[in-house]
């Protein structure tokens, strides 16, 4: 009886056995695998989460890159942008670096001079006052210029450039200064003169010294998006118009 109940308990002990290998051979067989939660998961489906992860980590590190770019790189990579294109102009300087001054004084400066005649010196002439001088105060266009001042024996001789805004204005300023004087009781006061292959307007005028009236002339002209007034202090006009020629314009 003792050999039979000894028999029939080593035969449950190896069905539970049997059993437990049973179920952890299915396990594996299902390809699942028991989770902390106590849920199966899918070996599958947790490589797929870790190549996730791995993606996650790869967009930081993108993410750190441009993030540990150095300011000199990202100043480097902004200013190529901002390059003017070849032939353009920057912004800041939309309208020309060049003051109207200096750029005038060159013109106004001969370098070849007639004989006889002395460069003494020169001086820059603002907008306002080349308004009041030459009545042309309704010209908004009207940027700036120089003086150029010579000398020949006693007589003082005067070549005014007057730089505008663009060259259909500059025929507005000779009419306007031309406005400004009446007419002669005598002769006319405006004869047209060709030189250097262009027209001229020779204005006489006339001053009082001693009691006698004195003949003064101005020669004005336009070329390009200049004024060019020549006059002096004396009654030759050739002298005047000889200066005229030597600015070249």
């Amino acid at each position: 009886m003792k050999k039979m109940v000894a028999l029939i308990s080593a035969l449950v002990v190896l069905m539970v056995a049997f059993s437990g290998c049973v179920g952890d051979n299915k396990s594996a067989v299902n390809g699942t695998e028991p989770n902390s939660s106590g849920e199966n998961v899918n070996p599958a489906e947790t490589a797929n989460v870790s190549e996730l992860n791995d993606s996650a980590v790869n967009v930081t590190e993108s993410s750190s890159l441009e993030t540990n770019v150095t300011p000199a790189e990202s100043a480097a990579n902004t200013s190529e942008f901002n390059k003017p294109s070849a032939g353009g102009t920057d912004s800041t300087n939309s309208g020309s670096n060049t003051n109207s001054a200096e750029s005038t004084a060159d013109i106004s400066k001969l370098e070849n001079l007639p004989e006889g005649f002395k460069y003494v010196g020169s001086v820059p002439l603002n907008a306002a006052d080349i308004k009041i001088d030459y009545n042309a105060e309704n010209i908004s266009e009207v940027v700036g210029g120089s003086e150029g001042m010579y000398k020949y024996n006693e007589s003082d001789f005067y070549i005014d450039v007057i730089e505008l805004g663009n060259s259909e204005v500059t025929t507005n300023l000779i009419d306007a200064y031309k406005s400004s004087f009446k007419p002669l009781t005598e002769g006319s006061r405006f004869v047209n003169e060709s030189f250097n292959g262009h027209s001229a307007v020779r204005i006489a005028d006339h001053v009082t010294s001693a009691g006698t009236e004195i003949p003064r002339y101005t020669y004005i002209w336009g070329s390009g998006n200049h004024v060019f007034v020549v006059t002096g202090s004396t009654a030759d006009a050739s002298l005047v118009k000889k200066l005229a020629e030597a600015t070249g314009y």
